[in-house]
């Protein structure tokens, strides 16, 4: 077997049942890195004496036959350079912070060493993760597995490119606006964002390191893959309060159902009112429906009935920016004070947060209260809804000052980058993205299914039906060995 072509869990089993050590799933997975990582510059920290250490403690704990072996035993993994790996540099791209290293282990890395992963090094990530192209200050640009040319995606874009090119099977990512869900679709793997509050921050950077905590809301953890098993084991690593955060409840995850097509209610979305998907994503969302009707599953177009999607749109922007500008000076934030913000959606949200305005804080939650309630009450009828990730495949990377192009059509970047992906940060639902088709130039399209709050369980047995009646998850062209 070639360790790096295996997945998480199969690793796992691999190491557990003595068919493989962890000191040779890990030298496989450095020694690709080293050939291959060069150009796709999607790792842009490798600890490998670190790496080895762990390996080889690993293959100690599982001989002695008395140690409790965790469901990552010796499995090799990748984390987004935004978490803290104690030890290791933690920048997120952010040039103040370039040296910046690590006391300690996020909670979340701090879990995943528990049950055994060892870690590879870390990936690049823009600046304070705020962009759907990964273009770092600090370490350069990451590049797309499938095409050198386009974005990886962001902010988990180097992730997303190690998992996808066979450097790891397993990756921590972050997401308030798509960050584990846009680069799982740009290059062909799995990711999941749980409901909100599932998993802790703390050790995640943005908020900046010996700053207040800003934020609070929307942001979430989760991991991308190859596989919907290796997501649930590592939600079921990584889930639960750590005693750090208020907000974060101990809600059971419990078991994932054993589901057949039958049993499956299917809401599908095709286009968002904000922004026409391209006709190649509308192929694979057609395409998706039909496969699943086909093995017996009731699908349907749907919609929560007074959804307003613009307004939600607005919300969710303007709950970022609050939490972003909370701690900016007032000197920065005057200039926007009656400004016109034009026809960019993201520009008018700087004139409308600028004043750090407490009602309008405080209206935006009421409202989003609204579309949560909206869209729980819309889930009660189906089992997930079935949707895009973003409406095209990956583009020719680009300004954020330019124009997003679908279809010959021009929008505004951020409004049209975010115009899928928002929505389930907004109202706190898990997502899951799974590679449902290609584009007509080869290029692989994610779709993404979201559940109600609190119910992974039941999101992951439906994304474990729709695994079975796709193709096996994609290996880039480049990197078929």
């Amino acid at each position: 077997m070639d360790p790096c072509f295996e997945t998480a869990a199969g690793l796992g089993r691999a190491i557990r049942n003595g068919r493989l050590s962890s000191v040779e799933a890990t030298e496989a997975h450095l020694e690709r890195i080293a050939r291959i990582n060069g150009p796709l510059n999607a790792l842009v920290v490798v600890d490998r004496a670190g790496a080895m250490r762990a390996a080889r403690a690993a293959d100690r704990a599982r001989a002695s036959k008395s140690a409790k072996l965790g469901p990552l035993h010796g499995v090799p993994i990748t984390i987004k350079e935004a978490f803290d790996v104690a030890g290791l540099a933690t920048t997120s791209s952010h040039p103040p912070l370039k040296d910046n290293i690590a006391r300690s282990d996020a909670s979340l890395v701090a879990r995943l060493r528990a049950a055994g992963a060892v870690i590879l090094g870390k990936t690049n990530v823009p600046e304070l993760c705020a962009d759907f192209q990964t273009d770092s200050p600090i370490f350069g640009t990451t590049r797309n597995a499938w095409d050198a040319r386009r974005t990886a995606g962001g902010s988990t874009g180097g992730g997303a490119v190690a998992v996808a090119a066979r450097m790891s099977p397993l990756e921590l990512g972050s997401d308030i606006g798509g960050s584990v869900r846009n680069p799982a679709h740009y290059n062909g793997i799995f990711s999941l964002k749980p409901t909100e509050w599932r998993v802790p921050s703390r050790g995640h950077v943005p908020d900046l390191p010996g700053k207040t905590r800003t934020t609070r809301y929307m942001g979430v953890f989760g991991p991308l893959a190859r596989s919907v098993q290796d997501l649930e084991t590592a939600l079921r690593v990584i889930a639960g309060p750590d005693g750090y955060e208020a907000e974060a409840p101990p809600v059971p995850l419990g078991p994932v159902p054993r589901l057949t097509p039958a049993d499956l209610r299917i809401a599908v979305l095709e286009s968002s009112p904000l922004v026409q998907v391209s006709a190649d994503t509308a192929a694979v969302v057609q395409a998706t429906a039909r496969l699943l009707a086909k093995a017996g599953a009731r699908v349907k177009r749907a919609s929560p009935k007074d959804l307003d999607w613009r307004q939600n749109w607005d919300d969710w922007i303007d709950l970022f920016q609050y939490q972003n500008r909370a701690l900016e000076p007032l000197a920065e934030r005057q200039p926007f004070f009656g400004a016109d913000g034009g026809s960019d959606p993201s520009a008018r949200s700087m004139v409308r947060t600028a004043r750090l305005d407490l009602g309008e804080f405080f209206a935006v939650l009421d409202r989003r209260d609204l579309a949560m309630r909206q869209c729980e009450q819309f889930l009660d009828d189906y089992d997930a809804w079935l949707m895009p990730v973003m409406p095209d495949a990956a583009f020719i990377r680009q300004k954020q000052s330019e124009p997003l192009r679908i279809d010959g059509v021009d929008h505004p970047y951020f409004f049209a980058g975010c115009s899928y992906n928002y929505l389930a940060n907004l109202t706190g639902q898990p997502s899951i993205v799974l590679p449902c088709g290609f584009s007509r130039d080869g290029l692989p399209i994610g779709l993404q299914i979201t559940g109600k709050r609190w119910g992974e369980a039941r999101l992951l047995g439906v994304a474990r039906v729709l695994e079975k009646l796709l193709p096996p998850c994609p290996v880039p062209p480049a990197y078929k060995s």
